[in-house]
């Protein structure tokens, strides 16, 4: 273990245990001006933001680009105050679910479980435990570089009934899932640099993880992609998109690219929608050179 990732995670600790002994308005206030100091202050990844925004949203000005700059770094904050600094039981009470559950508990009822797909945007984590409160969830996750705060997260994730497993060791434990009827979530919006394949990502070319489409075709289970949106500063709304059936599908490099990029599609339709609550700080397309591409 590094002292500089002990240092960190005491550090972020710290701060947020003092944050949550305050009213939970005056801790939201406080994150998100820390999300404001860190990116259009202090710039944390303020020029990637920017430019992916730019390159996104080629129609708006620059006066455009700094004020949805501004948001997605107080969405972090907002994120920040919600994960770590408000009581549980509360924030889950203010969720809802559109269009319901009935989509979801039909794709689980065949049996064969069900992929959750989803993205980094909106509280990701809370929606993860609205889920494992209805369904038995194993999370596919890629480690933190910090060794210790990755430990602390998955104790969390876990404290909420959600098991997780890293995703170069998840084969066995997400075949065994889905067999047992479970529903294993993942992320799709994630660079996966030569080892992707080519997709379009919010119109520019990326590098996306075949994966989920290579587990859907394998085991017959329905994709169904997933999010969970901030509509105000206390309320929530997961939403449960259509299942995407691999019925026909073949592991074919045709067939896998064909499914992966109506993942990454289905996906990206939540993201449009909010698109001040999406990870914006991450290098989506820096791969999309490297990625496979299927003619």
């Amino acid at each position: 273990m590094k002292w500089t990732d002990a240092a960190e995670y005491w550090a972020f600790r710290g701060a947020t245990g003092g944050l949550s002994c305050l009213p939970a308005r005056w801790s939201a206030r406080l994150c998100r001006q820390a999300g404001w100091l860190a990116g259009p202050v202090l710039g944390y990844r303020k020029e990637v933001v920017r430019s992916q925004l730019t390159a996104v949203f080629p129609e708006r000005s620059a006066a455009e680009i700094r004020e949805l700059t501004g948001r997605v770094y107080a969405h972090l904050g907002d994120t920040v105050a919600e994960t770590f600094c408000t009581d549980p039981a509360r924030l889950a009470a203010r969720v809802t679910v559109d269009p319901g559950w009935e989509t979801l508990d039909q794709a689980m009822s065949d049996g064969r479980g069900v992929l959750a797909v989803t993205a980094h945007l909106g509280n990701f984590e809370l929606g993860g435990r609205i889920l494992a409160a209805r369904y038995p969830v194993l999370d596919v996750i890629k480690p933190m570089r910090n060794a210790v705060f990755d430990r602390y997260l998955k104790e969390r994730r876990e404290g909420h009934g959600i098991s997780t497993v890293p995703m170069d060791a998840a084969g066995r434990r997400v075949l065994a899932h889905l067999r047992s009827g479970g529903l294993v979530t993942l992320l799709g919006d994630q660079d996966a640099g030569r080892e992707g394949l080519r997709t379009n990502f919010l119109g520019l070319p990326a590098s996306t993880w075949p994966g989920a489409a290579r587990l859907a075709v394998r085991t017959g289970c329905r994709v169904v992609p997933v999010a969970i949106l901030r509509t105000t500063s206390s309320d929530h709304v997961l939403h449960i998109g259509e299942p995407l059936d691999p019925a026909g599908m073949t592991t074919a490099d045709e067939d896998i690219a064909e499914l992966t990029a109506r993942i990454s599609a289905a996906v990206e339709k939540f993201i449009w929608e909010r698109p001040e609550q999406w990870f914006w700080v991450h290098r989506r397309w820096k791969g999309a050179a490297e990625a496979k591409r299927i003619s």
